[in-house]
């Protein structure tokens, strides 16, 4: 009975300690997978955080599994007595290539940044490339097949139209509604605000491959030139109509032209006159608006009276009035031009002005104008084009990870970890 007993009794404890074996075993098998998980979390490229504020780390399911298999082997190695097979990793939807985990990304490194900080105390440099001439820099174009085949975007269409453009720009009006509508377009408008270039300022000294970076967003061409003339032109639309639009506001300035349109076109043709004149006069000042624009000052979406920088006198020697006449109101415009100019005297003209949005806020309305998914694609682009640029020829979005997903099997039980970034 009592070599039964004593039997019994060392089988208990015998049991007790296979048990007590297995409970260590995973327990440090969930305290070591926490560790590692941590281990390939750390592996972030710096370049990303560095100028993206983005953190992920290179790999593949292979080369993570094959990590985590070496950990495992100096974690366990005489220690756990235990059957351990080792690891398996599945890092499939973390992909910082996933638009959804982008933005994630963007959230986490622009937290606590507002809206309100891309117009105010902005630490954007002027770069003073325009010369009033057109495009003055070198043209980059992005010719390679297979580096545009692998940009996030695939070349998705989208823009926004002059016309979309006036409108929103009537929306936004000044510094506060545009505050309002950038408050809706997520950390990628902050994004670009601090990573990205325009024509008309820099974010930083880095190298970009683009010289119109925002402009790229908003047309998405790899023609960097391409890029930059639909812009101007959009611009030119845009206040162009709020110009013509501001003239028929103005009682003085509707009055002036219709005296101009009688004097040089009587007859039932001074109508035709009048709108000619209108046109020229919102045109030119336009061209007035660009060259503001293009050199960092401000233009109002709207203007006031007080803020019309061009009178009558430049209208009536203007080529596009006087392309448009016929030879009898071209002749009458000649012989009368100086008197009709003193009309321009109604009119108080001034050429600086306080109020109104510079270029960056333009390009922001449009930006912000854009359809969500095609805003963040190309913002994704201009990543993956300049990280190949300064730093990885064979950079590629799909390849970085914003988390790690894993399993351990030990002595039959699977031990599963999940992390990513927060």
């Amino acid at each position: 009975m009592l070599a039964i007993a004593f039997t019994g009794f060392a089988i208990c404890i015998a049991g007790a300690i296979g048990v007590s074996r297995r409970l260590v075993v995973s327990s440090e098998c969930e305290t070591f997978g926490r560790l590692w998980t941590k281990a390939i979390l750390s592996e972030y490229d710096i370049h990303l955080l560095d100028d993206y504020f983005i953190m992920a780390y290179f790999g593949n399911d292979d080369g993570v599994t094959a990590k985590l298999d070496s950990y495992l082997k100096f974690s366990t190695q005489g220690r756990l007595g235990a059957h351990v097979k080792g690891a398996n990793a599945d890092l499939t939807g973390y992909e910082l290539g996933d638009p959804v985990n982008f933005r994630k990304a963007l959230k986490l490194g622009f937290a606590g940044n507002a809206a309100s900080e891309i117009i105010n105390g902005r630490g954007r440099t002027y770069r003073n490339l325009d010369t009033g001439e057109g495009f003055d820099e070198e043209g980059r174009v992005i010719r390679n097949p297979v580096v545009i085949d692998t940009l996030p975007s695939h070349g998705t269409g989208g823009s926004v139209s002059g016309e979309e453009f006036t409108e929103k720009a009537k929306a936004a009006g000044d510094e506060n509604g545009l505050i309002g509508m950038l408050s809706g377009s997520g950390a990628e408008v902050i994004m670009l605000e601090k990573c990205f270039d325009n024509h008309v300022t820099k974010s930083d000294d880095k190298n970009h491959l683009f010289v119109n970076e925002w402009e790229y967003v908003i047309i998405g061409n790899t023609d960097d030139e391409v890029n930059y003339r639909a812009i101007r032109k959009r611009l030119f639309i845009a206040r162009n109509a709020l110009n013509l639009a501001a003239i028929y506001k103005d009682p003085a300035k509707v009055e002036i032209i219709a005296a101009v349109a009688e004097s040089i076109t009587p007859g039932p043709l001074a109508a035709v006159t009048q709108l000619i004149i209108a046109e020229a006069w919102a045109a030119l000042e336009t061209e007035e608006d660009l060259e503001d624009l293009y050199h960092d000052r401000r233009v109002p979406v709207m203007k006031s009276p007080e803020q019309w920088k061009t009178d009558i006198r430049e209208v009536l020697g203007s080529e596009k009035v006087k392309d448009k006449l016929d030879e009898e109101s071209k002749k009458l415009l000649e012989e009368n031009q100086d008197e009709l100019a003193s009309l321009s005297g109604k009119i108080q003209t001034v050429t600086q002005f306080k109020y109104g949005l510079n270029y960056d806020e333009y390009l922001m309305i449009m930006i912000a104008s854009l359809n969500d998914n095609t805003r963040l694609l190309r913002i994704m682009d201009l990543v993956q084009i300049n990280m190949k640029y300064r730093y990885y020829a064979d950079f590629n979005m799909m390849e970085y990870y914003t988390g790690v997903r894993f399993t351990i099997e030990a002595n039959g039980k699977n031990h599963e970890f999940e992390d990513a970034y927060k």
